[in-house]
């Protein structure tokens, strides 16, 4: 049986221009997530990878030169962005990126052996409105919005200003033939800032046998 759970500290540098500057954060890789926290402490994480958004991970020999400080640099490619993260050393780098690849290899797997489940997740800003990444439906999206919302699309997903009720978001999801995998709370980045607030984080689940976008 392939191992994949792991955990440790690793430095991660932001995503977002005006944020690319190393910090250390907390990681756990389990159960087709890799979640990172600011501590080791911490009940919420800062941010999640999902297994199934992961094309590749493999060592970055380029950025590992750049920086003396941050001599193993690995990248995890994935469907929205890239996540460049550094190990204590070269061997804890290996290992991290092994695990990572058997999780993928296990993904595979099942995938063969199991109908194809898509993924779709709803961040909620209490007072900002609501991101939705994934492969929803454009039906879908126009019933989360409204014409009095502005709606915007990014590499993050959609973005409505538009408040909704975790009630109604589930409903709407329900109807459409999603389920509700799991729900936590988070902090993310809404458009047009570069703090991040507290969000709840829902996570949907489907099984297509084409991807529902239309």
């Amino acid at each position: 049986m392939m191992e994949f759970s792991m955990s440790g500290w690793l430095d991660k540098r932001g995503g977002l221009e005006a944020t690319k500057r190393w910090k250390k954060r907390w990681c756990i890789l389990s159960n087709h997530l890799l979640r990172y926290y600011k501590s080791d402490t911490d009940s919420n994480p800062a941010g999640t990878i999902f297994a199934e958004d992961i094309a590749d991970v493999a060592p970055d020999e380029y950025e590992s030169k750049k920086d003396s400080k941050h001599g193993f640099v690995f990248k995890i490619l994935t469907r929205g962005r890239d996540y460049i993260l550094n190990a204590p050393n070269q061997q804890k780098r290996d290992e991290w990126i092994s695990r990572i690849r058997s999780l993928l290899q296990a993904n595979r797997e099942q995938d063969a052996a199991a109908p194809e489940v898509h993924y779709a997740t709803v961040e909620v800003f209490p007072t900002r409105g609501i991101r939705i990444t994934g492969e929803v439906s454009s039906v879908l999206i126009g019933q989360l919005t409204t014409t009095t919302a502005k709606t915007t699309k990014d590499e993050r997903g959609w973005f409505s200003d538009q408040a909704l009720p975790h009630a109604s978001i589930l409903n709407l999801f329900t109807q459409h033939g999603w389920s509700l995998a799991t729900a936590f709370q988070s902090n993310s980045i809404p458009p047009n800032s570069t703090s991040a607030t507290p969000s709840d984080t829902l996570i949907f689940t489907h099984s297509f046998n084409t991807p529902p976008i239309s």
